[in-house]
């Protein structure tokens, strides 16, 4: 049984004005599928608009976010987390697939009544998605004229959403059409359009969520699948460049901590079809690049460009025989987690390129701290270290939980750094066997792991050299940057990289750090396992409440040495699909959050 359908999508009453009576800005979020960052796929050569309007580097028109993840690396919870700002264990959308995921299983959880796009449409915004939404979702799915809350046009795919060729929408719950003349990105571009310019007449701010399959791979009946078909335009791009897929120290090399069900054979036609997926990828995005530019050309035609948030990312990596898989995502390794993340907009810095960590959790807080609007206490996410003093005020309030003062004490000898507003440095990657892999014991991809970036040195031979992690600048100014992966399996492998060091994960350091080192990184880890609001932001208000604490390198303090060598270490345990709290045992669960804070500090 459905949940009965969303009412009508109502009007959007008259345009709230932010502090300052600035007129709230517009929002494009364009979101591609499964497309990589490490493998070079949004760079220039491939992508120059988006670099050109949005990118970093010289003479791009935005800022940048190379240290971007996705805290769950498969199409439903990422684009779930997307809209809620909040995990995949908040929302309880962690699969592709009903009864753990995908559209029916979104339904049930109720998410949409508080997510983004009610907030922003109680503030007076056109919300439009023109795209696909979610896997599985089909109108025979959902209740007789379902849009979801928030929507005032939701022209979503439906059957054939990964048909290129000939794809199918349904407009606001209507009947399905499908345009087998029309290739789908373009067909995507030309409704976004008319459904911007409608906004605009009508003098309401817009949020238009544009979400193309590229460079997914093509199907026309969800079983066999191939690579992306490209436009007509594009079938013969690049064919004389002898663009190659990049094979990075990692290709054809077993990390025995992986659950697989089998393994890539990296012979010659492996690799062959690996550089012909790879190439046919790219071909695809062509036509999302070119919309990108269409896009921004019609907003600066309407004249709205200037008071408009871009944004373009993706909703999650891809690998392409990575440590001997076949080509796929769902894993906490960087090609998985890793995406292209470039925004431009009103206050935001040009030729910005940003080491940070931030993910796709913080993108609702960040759209609503730069519309001025509040930020709900229940959104895991922070806003994004675009510019101080956009940011700087929310972030600290955000960070700090309402039993704190607002300026925590801090410990004279670890005082935090100024620029400690711009660091996420604790982020949370969860996987529950999202794209449908075995869920027997021994190949499931159940895991939970900490991506930290931040002022420390783990390792006895670590130090901080020219990149924090692969492709990640170090901070031009301000505290040194490192980041490191700690993970846990379901079937209790372990693992522990420095992704400063070894930017392709190979040697896993889970036997070479101290004993105190892994307390702390395994606390951390525990502390966002089953996190909400507050905690998820700053995990360290959980361990050490008084507020003496708000970054990994104030843990290493001696004093603490018994404080976290008495907290059990996370387990989970049985492999599972779906997020059971008693299956995943933290010292959250124990009592242990009382003795922290006598002893946390």
């Amino acid at each position: 049984m459905h949940p009965p359908p969303s009412p009508k999508p109502p009007s959007p009453g008259p345009p709230q004005q932010p502090a300052g009576d600035k007129p709230l800005p517009n929002v494009l979020l364009v979101l591609s599928d499964d497309q990589d960052q490490l493998y070079g796929s949004a760079e220039p050569r491939f992508m120059p608009a988006v670099n050109k309007w949005l990118g970093g580097g010289d003479g791009g028109g935005g800022t940048q976010l190379a240290n971007f993840l996705v805290t769950t690396a498969v199409c439903c919870p990422a684009r779930t987390s997307i809209l809620t700002g909040k995990h995949a264990h908040c929302h309880n959308v962690t699969t592709n697939y009903y009864p753990s995921g995908g559209f029916v299983k979104f339904l049930e959880t109720g998410v949409e009544q508080t997510w983004l796009p009610t907030r922003l449409q109680e503030a007076g915004y056109q919300n439009i998605l023109v795209g696909k939404f979610l896997n599985g979702y089909y109108t025979s799915e959902a209740p007789a004229g379902y849009v979801p809350k928030g929507f005032n046009v939701f022209d979503a795919l439906t059957t054939n959403a990964y048909n290129l060729t000939n794809s199918c929408f349904s407009k606001n719950g209507g009947r399905s059409t499908c345009y087998p003349a029309d290739y789908q990105t373009d067909l995507i571009r030309d409704k976004a359009k008319i459904y911007i310019s409608n906004a605009v007449r009508a003098k309401q701010p817009f949020f238009a969520y544009v979400t193309p399959t590229a460079p997914h791979r093509s199907s026309t009946n969800l079983v066999t699948w191939y690579p992306p078909t490209p436009a007509p335009r594009h079938h013969d791009l690049y064919a004389d460049e002898n663009v190659t897929l990049p094979l990075g120290p990692n290709w054809d090399v077993r990390n025995p901590a992986i659950p697989r069900k089998g393994n890539a054979n990296n012979g010659p036609a492996f690799v062959a079809n690996m550089n012909a997926l790879h190439l046919a990828r790219l071909r695809s995005l062509k036509a999302v690049d070119e919309m990108v530019d269409s896009l921004v050309l019609h907003l600066q035609d309407l004249g709205v460009l200037d008071n408009t948030i871009v944004i373009y990312m993706s909703d999650n990596g891809y690998h392409m025989g990575a440590f001997s898989l076949l080509d796929g995502k769902n894993l906490p390794i960087e090609e998985d987690i890793r995406v292209p993340f470039f925004i431009r907009g009103p206050g935001i810095p040009a030729g910005q390129v940003l080491p940070h960590q931030s993910t796709n959790v913080d993108v609702a807080p960040t759209l609503l701290a730069l519309a001025g609007l509040p930020i709900p206490p229940d959104m895991d996410g922070l806003p994004m270290p675009l510019a101080e003093r956009l940011i700087r005020p929310v972030y600290d309030a955000l960070m700090v939980p309402p039993q704190q003062p607002q300026q925590p004490q801090q410990q004279p000898a670890a005082a935090a750094a100024d620029g400690i507003w711009q660091l996420r440095e604790a982020s949370i990657l969860e996987g529950w066997n999202g794209d449908g892999s075995d869920e027997n014991t021994r190949y499931s991809a159940h895991f939970k792991t900490l991506r930290l970036c931040a002022d420390a040195l783990l390792l006895s031979d670590s130090a901080f050299g020219s990149a924090a992690a692969r492709q990640v600048p170090v901070p031009a100014g301000g505290p040194p940057l490192a980041c490191y992966k700690y993970t846990v399996w379901c079937q209790g492998n372990r693992e522990l990289y420095d992704l400063a060091a070894d930017p392709f994960e190979l040697n896993n350091r889970i036997n070479d750090a101290s004993a105190g080192v892994i307390d702390r990184l395994d606390a951390v880890l525990s502390a966002l396992v089953h996190c909400r609001g507050v905690a998820c932001r700053n995990p360290y208000s959980l361990l050490h409440p008084g507020g003496g604490v708000r970054k990994f390198s104030q843990t290493l303090a001696p004093q603490y040495d018994a404080f976290y060598s008495g907290l059990i270490k996370l387990r989970i345990k049985t492999c599972s699909k779906f997020y059971i709290p008693a299956n995943e045992l933290t010292w959250t669960q124990q009592g242990a959050g009382s003795r922290s804070r006598v002893r946390g500090g």
